[in-house]
Formats: structure tokens, C-alpha cells, sequence
């Protein structure tokens, strides 16, 4: 698989925030995921965490409470294995939904050689064994790794994340400027994060720039709660409220190269509507 050239064919690639997800069906699942490929989704976002026993699972960490309704702060990487698989997720109608929390290699196993994915967040806690774990699949060509801009964080990455492809999360041009420093990492793909339209990393100067420097853009058309912006408004939100028009159109037109939605295939669908292509 060739992420540069799967963008070549495509007017953006999308892709599914934990999957698809609502209903009964949690997000970061297996059922999730089954849900975004038959959506279409180019790539999907996965989270992961590990048990305080050396399990992977699919799961963003911070949000036990809403997932479980478990209190007193424990996050699941503290938990062990025995106890996260006894969990049960809540669904989106506040009932138990039967599902428990799925185990990183069964999620391996299931987007192998069918989809690109994100992995997020596996530099909170054991990001060295989190890269020497998914190198084990040989699924280099699938996998884009991604963490913040911090020189603690890529050094890591730098001497453990070779032959992985790198995606920098960024808020700040000098935050690119720490990561091409790197020259030892992949980096194929920068995130945008941007709570301002006029925020000069989301210029069409800077934009040039990335591209010019061979990175693909990806955006967050996510609208993760009522005060926190990734797009500059330009959102999945805005999108249903306003009209496409008013938000998915706009991070088209800026020429972002994968956005990332709760509503996958809303977005496809407006854009073979629209007949946009490349």
C-alpha cells in the first residue's frame, strides 16, 4: 500500500475518527472499524493504551467514566488485562451494549492489507513497546504513526519508529520546524490543529509550504464538544448545520489531503455529489 499515491486518485482521503461508530456499536471497536470499511473510509484512527500487564487494546485513555461509568480516576492502562476485559461499553442510548474493549492485535488482524491507519496516542505510556509490538504485524506500509512535537517524543520515535511512516500533530509553524529537524524520521504527513481560520498554519503559504516539503495535510473536521476547535469552525458541525458549504467545502478548497470526520460517509457522500474529483 502506498499512501501518497492512494491520495494521487482521490480528491481527499477520509478518515474514521475510532471508526464508525453510534448506536450500539462503540467507538475504537472491531464492530467500529467493520463499520468504516464498509463505509468506504480510506483510513482509521486507533487509539491505544497497555494494561498494566503488558496487553495492547484499542482505547483512548481519559474516558472511563463515559465509556464504563467507572469512577475514581483510574485510567484503563492501569487496570490489568483480566479486568479490562471484564468491562462492558455503555452505548450511545446510556445502556450496556454487550461489547468489551478490543485487543490491539485482533484489530491488526482485521484492517490487514485493507485500510491505512492511524495510530494515535501510544506515546502517553509505553511508546518504545507500543512501536516494537505493531512492528511485529509487518504492516509498515499501513501504519502512520503520530504524537506532538516534543523532543522527548521523537527521539524515541527516531530510534524505534524506523521503517514506520511519522505524522506530526502541530499548533505552531515552529513545532514543524522541531520535526523536520528529524532527519531520521519518516515524516509523510502533518496534522493541523488550529482553533483560528486566520492561524498561520492554516495559511496558503504554510500549506505551500508542507506540500512543497512532500507532507500530505491532514485536518480534523471533528467537533470534539462545544468549545474546542481543530478547523477553524470549518467542522463536521458547521457541515450538518450550516450546509457542507460552510465547512467541509472549505477544507477541500484549501486543499487538505485527508480529513478526519465523525460522519465518514456524509462527506464522501457530498463529495461524489458535488462530481468533485482530483
Amino acid at each position: 500500500m502506498d499512501l501518497k499515491e492512494a491520495r494521487k486518485r482521490k480528491k481527499v482521503l477520509i478518515a474514521a475518527h475510532r471508526g464508525n461508530w453510534g448506536g450500539n456499536i462503540p467507538p475504537n471497536t472491531i464492530l467500529s472499524y467493520k463499520a468504516a470499511l464498509m463505509l468506504g473510509a480510506d483510513l482509521v484512527e486507533v487509539d491505544t493504551i497497555r494494561s498494566s500487564d503488558g496487553v495492547f487494546y484499542a482505547y483512548h485513555s481519559g474516558e472511563e467514566k463515559g465509556t464504563f461509568g467507572l469512577e475514581g480516576g483510574r485510567r484503563l492502562n492501569e487496570y490489568s488485562s483480566k479486568e479490562i476485559e471484564s468491562l462492558e461499553y455503555i452505548n450511545s442510548s446510556f445502556n450496556r451494549s454487550g461489547i468489551g474493549v478490543s485487543r490491539l492485535e485482533d484489530v491488526m488482524a482485521l484492517l490487514k492489507g485493507k485500510c491505512f491507519i492511524n495510530i494515535d496516542r501510544a506515546w502517553l505510556s509505553s511508546w518504545k513497546e507500543t512501536l516494537e509490538f505493531l512492528r511485529a504485524f509487518g504492516m509498515e506500509d499501513q501504519l502512520i504513526i503520530k504524537s506532538p512535537a516534543k523532543e522527548e517524543v521523537l527521539d524515541v520515535f527516531e530510534e524505534y519508529g524506523k521503517g514506520f511512516m511519522y505524522m506530526g500533530i502541530i499548533r505552531k509553524k515552529e513545532e514543524y520546524d522541531l520535526i523536520k529537524s528529524y532527519k531520521g524520521i519518516n515524516t509523510v504527513a502533518i496534522e493541523t490543529n488550529y482553533q483560528q481560520k486566520d492561524d498561520y498554519i492554516a495559511s496558503d503559504e504554510f500549506i505551500g509550504r508542507l506540500h512543497s516539503d512532500g507532507c500530505l495535510i491532514w485536518v480534523n473536521a471533528l467537533t470534539l464538544d462545544g468549545s474546542k476547535c481543530l478547523s477553524g469552525g470549518f467542522d463536521d458541525n458547521t457541515s450538518i448545520s450550516s450546509g457542507p458549504d460552510k465547512g467541509w467545502k472549505v477544507l477541500l478548497d484549501k486543499g487538505y489531503d485527508i480529513i478526519q470526520t465523525d460522519w465518514p460517509s456524509l462527506l464522501a457522500s457530498y463529495i461524489e455529489t458535488t462530481g468533485e474529483k482530483k
